[in-house]
Parts: C-alpha cells; sequence; structure tokens
C-alpha cells in the first residue's frame, strides 16, 4: 500500500512562524518558568486544533461573501463586554464563557481586517470620500475599545486601516489628513514634554508650537486644493480643519481624562529617570537587561535580571528584554531577522496575488505584526511608550497568538484556493492595486 505523502503548506511561511514561536517558547521558559511554559505550549497545541478544523470546514470566499455578518458579530461582542465583562487592573477586557475567557479586542482585530479587505474590494479607493467612509466604519469598533480603556489595541485598528487603505489606493497625503487629528495631539503633547519639566513632573498645561500646527493645516489646503471643485470633499476638509483646532485648544481637557499611571505610561519614555522607582522602572530594568547581554548573551537561564525577576512583566510586554540579556545582540539579531523575513513574505504574497481580497488580508495582517513588532520592541528600548502591545508569536497570552496564527491561516489558505501569478515563483507582473 502507497504510503501518502504529507506536504508542509507554504513552507517558507509555516516554517518562520514556527521559528518565532519556538524562540518565544525558549525565552518563556527562562523568564517565567515551567509553568507559563506548559500553559503557552496549551495554548499552541488548542489555537493549531481550532485553526486546522476551521482551515478544512471553511473556504475563503464564506469570509468574503459574509463580512457584513462578521461585522456585526464584532461589534455585538464588543458591547456584551462592556456589560458584562470582567474588569482587571482598571480594564473591562475579558469575557468569561464559563470556564473560558476570551479578549474580545483581540478578536476584533481578526473581524476588522476581513470586513476591511472585502470592503475595500467591492468598494475601490477612488476619492477622499473613500477614505472618509471607510475611516467612519472603522469608528465604531475602535471606540468600544478605546472606552474599556485599551488605547494600545485601538492604536493597532488604526495602523490596520492606514496599511490597507493605501494599499486599496489612498494617496499618502490623503492620509496625512485623516490622520492629522492625532498628529496635532501627539505633537502638541510631546512638544510640551521635550520643553517644560517642572521638578521632575511633566507639564501639559502649554500651547503647541504655531509651527508643528501649520504643517498639519498646510496639508489640509494642499489636498483642498486639488479636490476645490467637490462641495462634499470641501466640507470634510474644513470638518478636519476645525477638529485639529479643537484637539489643539482642548488636548489639556482630553489629557486629564485619563488617570495619572495611565499619563505617566504614556510619556515616561522620554525620560524614565524621572520616576525610577515607579512608572520608569519597568523601562529602566529593561535597558540594564538587554544592555548587559552583549554581543553573545549570558545562555538560557543564565540572566541575573531576567532569573532574578527584576523586569516586570517580561512574560509579556518585556519579553524582548529576556532574549536581549540571554541571548545577547546575535540573539535579538535573529528575532527580528526573521519577523523582517515574515514582513517580505506577507508583502510578496500580496503583490503577486491576483485576487484584491487575498491582497488586502496580506497587508491587513501586515499591517497589525509591523505595529505590534515596532511598538513592543520600542517600548523595550525606550524609544516608545509603554502601551500594553505584545510581542506577536512570543509573548505569553493565548488570545492574541489564536488571532496572529488564524490570519497567518487564511493567509495560506488564500494561496491554496485563489490564483497566483508566477512573479513568487520566478517570474510574471506583480498585481497592483493603487489608483493612478
Amino acid at each position: 500500500m502507497k504510503k501518502r505523502k504529507f506536504n508542509l503548506p507554504d513552507p517558507s511561511l509555516t516554517m518562520n512562524v514556527a521559528g518565532l514561536i519556538s524562540i518565544g517558547l525558549l525565552a518563556l521558559h527562562s523568564a517565567a518558568g515551567g509553568l507559563f511554559f506548559l500553559k503557552q505550549l496549551i495554548f499552541i497545541l488548542v489555537s493549531l486544533v481550532i485553526i486546522y478544523f476551521v482551515y478544512k470546514i471553511i473556504d475563503i470566499s464564506f469570509y468574503e461573501n459574509f463580512s457584513h455578518l462578521i461585522y456585526i458579530f464584532n461589534l455585538a461582542l464588543l458591547i456584551l463586554l462592556k456589560f458584562t465583562g470582567s474588569t482587571i487592573l482598571g480594564s473591562q477586557r475579558w469575557l468569561k464563557l464559563g470556564p473560558i475567557s476570551i479578549q474580545p479586542s483581540e478578536i476584533a482585530k481578526i473581524c476588522l481586517i476581513i470586513f476591511l479587505a472585502s470592503w475595500l474590494t467591492k468598494n475601490p479607493i477612488k476619492s477622499f470620500w473613500d477614505i472618509f467612509k471607510t475611516t467612519v466604519l472603522i469608528t465604531p469598533p475602535a471606540f468600544l475599545v478605546l472606552i474599556q480603556p485599551d488605547l494600545g489595541t485601538t492604536l493597532v485598528y488604526g495602523a490596520i486601516c492606514v496599511g490597507m487603505l493605501f494599499w486599496a489606493g489612498a494617496k499618502s497625503i490623503e492620509l496625512l489628513i485623516i490622520l492629522s487629528p492625532v498628529f496635532t495631539a501627539i505633537l502638541s503633547s510631546i512638544g510640551a514634554v521635550l520643553f517644560h519639566y517642572q521638578k521632575g513632573i511633566i507639564n501639559f498645561d502649554l500651547t503647541i508650537p504655531v509651527l508643528l500646527y501649520f504643517i498639519v493645516l498646510a496639508l489640509a489646503v494642499i489636498v483642498y486644493y486639488k479636490a476645490w471643485r467637490s462641495p462634499i470633499i470641501a466640507t470634510l476638509i474644513f470638518t478636519l480643519v476645525s477638529t485639529n483646532i479643537v484637539v489643539m485648544i482642548f488636548k489639556t481637557t482630553a489629557w486629564g481624562l485619563l488617570k495619572e499611571y495611565q499619563q505617566k505610561r504614556l510619556t515616561i519614555f522620554l525620560d524614565p529617570y524621572v520616576d525610577p522607582l515607579g512608572a520608569g522602572y519597568h523601562i529602566i530594568q529593561s535597558l540594564y537587561a538587554i544592555g548587559s547581554g552583549g554581543f553573545f548573551g549570558f545562555g538560557l537561564k543564565e540572566g541575573d535580571m531576567t532569573q532574578g525577576q527584576f523586569v516586570p512583566e517580561q512574560h509579556t510586554d518585556f519579553i524582548f528584554s529576556a532574549i536581549g540579556e540571554e541571548f545577547g545582540f546575535v540573539g535579538t539579531l535573529f528575532t527580528i531577522s526573521l519577523f523582517v523575513f515574515l514582513c517580505i513574505q506577507l508583502i510578496n504574497r500580496a503583490k503577486i496575488t491576483n485576487d484584491k481580497f487575498s491582497s488586502l488580508l496580506c497587508i491587513g495582517t501586515l499591517s497589525m505584526l509591523l505595529f505590534h513588532i515596532f511598538v513592543n520592541i520600542g517600548m523595550n528600548l525606550s524609544i516608545m511608550p509603554i502601551t500594553g502591545v505584545p510581542l506577536p508569536f512570543i509573548s505569553y497570552g493565548g488570545s492574541a497568538l489564536l488571532v496572529n496564527l488564524f490570519l497567518i491561516s487564511l493567509i495560506i489558505k488564500t494561496s491554496s484556493e485563489r490564483k497566483f501569478s508566477k512573479a513568487y515563483y520566478g517570474g510574471g507582473v506583480p498585481f497592483d492595486l493603487h489608483r493612478g
């Protein structure tokens, strides 16, 4: 009897993800001990079983055809969380279903990527109005996550939307206008932090330098000039400019709505030594751990900072510090290289597919992973605010792991069900979604 040959689906992508998960398990075993290692291993096995059955049973066309129902399910889950969710450490993020706890904001990432991929396939970007409509559609789920409160995940939604809009044909200048109120808020806050300290306390009661605001305003004028013949577009531009002005005026009031620990978490990365035993402690300990690792590191279970549990949350938000201390520069470079290769693979698959929905799925997943990678590693190196964003496939956590693996499985499934050009395999012309 002839033995059936086992073929690994999309070997390069599968092995890349397997490598990242293996690094995560090693780092977790060293940084948090056997219990967290065992629980993460169970998360991995359960996730693979769930994904296997979903992979075999549901076709890609189902996600595209019923994306509107997925969007409604997403909103219903987030609303249900608001009324029945469990509050942990001041955030209402967990929904208990009997013995199982799920994090709807993580599941919402899948729903958002699928919905936007289908929406942008059926409603291609042809004007600034199309961009605005798409932005309005993601506002409800983003707002429901923001009020949990979960600023980090809300920013992930924004990154996903921007990446997919750009790939669907939105021009950079148009995206900058949509994001201009956010830039105004960030720049005004950072401007105050950089130039005004009073006895170690960061003061935000100062206005943004005029130049920064006029840069944002100038971008609005450019787009308005190009779209002046459309009354709808003109109204939108003026609305956005007005929003920038409102954000600038009321930024101090909005900042005051955040709790003190939330304010510190968002600003302490600029100077963690302002509060070395409080909000800055995580960052300082992480920097010490990574710096002490040197070129080759101390070796598995040999790092003093990691083994002494001197880095808080080193199994989740700050797991990169454990890799830096015990595997050194070589280990961190290898980890980052795997992430870079993963991103390149997703871009290649997005470019070569002849199917818009599949291409947008790749870019949505890429946008989400890039944001997570950049912010998490930046947190560990004190170049980004502490927002509680985990490192994909490496940080401890079942919900995030399931979401990441599920999205990768969708991309693998598209390669088996839908047409790809020969560009990836040695020739052909890549598929391009951008409008002229």
